[in-house]
């Protein structure tokens, strides 16, 4: 009962029961204390910090009078704040409320999948000129023990200027400038730091492969062989310090695959981080902003509950990722024929089927279609625009097979680049492409060959628009739906 007594009581009861006995071994610890152990090979001195002890002002003190005791106490302070910093660069206690994430809301088999898939992260900086660039995430997909160097994918966003370029009239998108010269630095899980040398870079995926050489092995992230929409996955990433970041959600796919934040998770890490703000004590640690939960720029990759990649964040805004099925396409192309083409058709669509129900159901009640390609631009003097293809105009199929969605898309069209290197072409040759067209204003189907090129750098489609002057002629002439 004595013990128990003991324990309940507060630390100006303990000092005066003990008379002030904790404030004679607090100094008598200030020193390092050294102990002997007995090891294999004999004595091992081994040197041990003093305890650390969070100082507090007694409460009977008048600290006006006594101001003395309170600049001692902010001394105090300060030396156990310097102590357990230092103390948290060793082995840090208190990350829970530094993660992104809630332990008890992600299931253990989903624990077991990060555990498994974690040793393959590693970050990336970059820097143009001595000035910061960006930051992305980064993850192992070949090693070789040979010549202890592997191969890391992240996003090209690495290397991609901040700011956009200055837009033309009519650019209704976004432009940037990439810098493959910029400086990269692989931050490794040994806290040590060596330089990433790019490999190549393909800005339509915003991909980027990293050769990194370094002197211990690694572990290679190995890929999924399918997922579905609503699936539960883990989105893994590292801070500046490496510590690992985890959001638990779940991949939707529409026009884009996307990771959508699980909102119980997202609503716990909330209340985690108000709590940890407004908490008495650690308030240096407790403020953990929802925009550095991940690193800046992607390059993150979705797991599923098996630690198997099912893609990779290439939009931190909007939360999409490429999935898999296109990263195994792109790397097959970039290993056997060093770059990642595609054709370019000149054309921008969106999926019937990812549409408003009411938009889709109104498309059915006019035209009987329920699914397909709607054509959503059409680029000026394309190859498209030529034979015909108008907004508003339904792609039903590519070289004889059904397309409905974006993703079916862009696997057609890595399948046709792939069949034109395997055909002896090379990069930035022109294919012929069969594609089913609906013409709505005349709601007939027809086929249409377009004779397009394979480029390997990011195809923009924008809208045509053509000058009107005092009188004068304007270069690109009308089109025919203008007439």
């Amino acid at each position: 009962m004595a013990a128990d007594t003991a324990a309940t009581r507060s630390p100006e009861e303990r000092s005066k029961a003990t008379g002030g006995d904790d404030v004679q071994d607090e100094e008598r610890h200030a020193k390092k204390m050294r102990t002997t152990l007995e090891g294999d090979d004999g004595d091992e001195e081994l040197e041990i910090s003093s305890p650390l002890r969070e100082p507090y002002l007694p409460k009977e003190v008048d600290m006006r009078a006594n101001p003395h005791i309170l600049a001692a106490y902010k001394l105090a302070r300060d030396k156990f704040h310097d102590k357990r910093d230092r103390e948290e660069k060793l082995l840090p206690m208190r990350l829970s409320s530094r993660f992104g994430s809630s332990p008890l809301l992600i299931p253990e088999s989903g624990r077991k999948a990060v555990l498994s898939t974690a040793g393959s992260i590693i970050r990336l900086s970059s820097s143009l000129g001595g000035d910061p660039l960006a930051q992305s995430a980064g993850f192992w997909i070949h090693w070789d023990e040979g010549s202890k160097t592997g191969i890391v994918l992240t996003t090209a966003h690495l290397i991609r200027a901040n700011k956009p370029l200055a837009k033309d009239y009519w650019a209704k998108k976004d432009r940037y400038q990439y810098h493959p010269g910029a400086q990269v630095t692989a931050h490794l899980l040994d806290d040590t730091t060596t330089e990433g040398r790019l490999l190549y870079h393909q800005e339509h995926y915003d991909l980027a492969f990293f050769k990194i050489a370094m002197d211990q092995s690694v572990q290679v992230a190995s890929f999924a062989d399918t997922f579905n929409s609503g699936q539960q996955a883990l989105r893994l990433g590292r801070d500046g310090n490496l510590i690992l970041r985890i959001t638990l959600g779940k991949m939707t796919q529409g026009d884009f695959v996307h990771f959508c934040r699980d909102k119980k998770y997202e609503e716990a890490e909330t209340r985690k981080r108000e709590s940890a703000r407004n908490g008495p004590g650690y308030t240096s640690y407790a403020s953990v902003p929802k925009s550095e939960l991940h690193s800046d720029d992607g390059g993150e990759p979705v797991i599923d509950f098996d630690g198997k990649v099912v893609g990779m964040i290439n939009d931190c805004q909007r939360g999409s990722f490429v999935p898999f099925f296109i990263l195994n396409r792109c790397m097959e192309l970039w290993r056997n024929f060093g770059c990642i083409p595609r054709p370019h058709l000149g054309l921008q669509f969106k999926a019937i089927k990812f549409l408003d129900p009411s938009h889709v159901e109104y498309i059915w009640r006019k035209l009987k279609i329920d699914e397909g390609l709607l054509v959503e631009e059409v680029s000026m003097g394309s190859h498209a625009e030529k034979v015909g293809i108008r907004v508003g105009d339904i792609i039903g199929s590519i070289d004889g097979e059904r397309i409905s969605t974006r993703i079916e898309l862009e696997k057609k069209l890595l399948s046709i680049s792939m069949g034109s290197f395997h055909g002896g072409n090379d990069i930035n040759v022109k294919v012929d492409i069969s594609v089913q067209v609906f013409h709505t204003n005349n709601r007939l189907w027809r086929d249409k060959h377009l004779n397009v090129n394979i480029l390997d750098h990011r195809e923009v489609v924008e809208r045509a628009f053509y000058l009107i002057t005092n009188g004068e002629g304007f270069s690109p002439p009308v089109s025919p739906d203008q007439d």
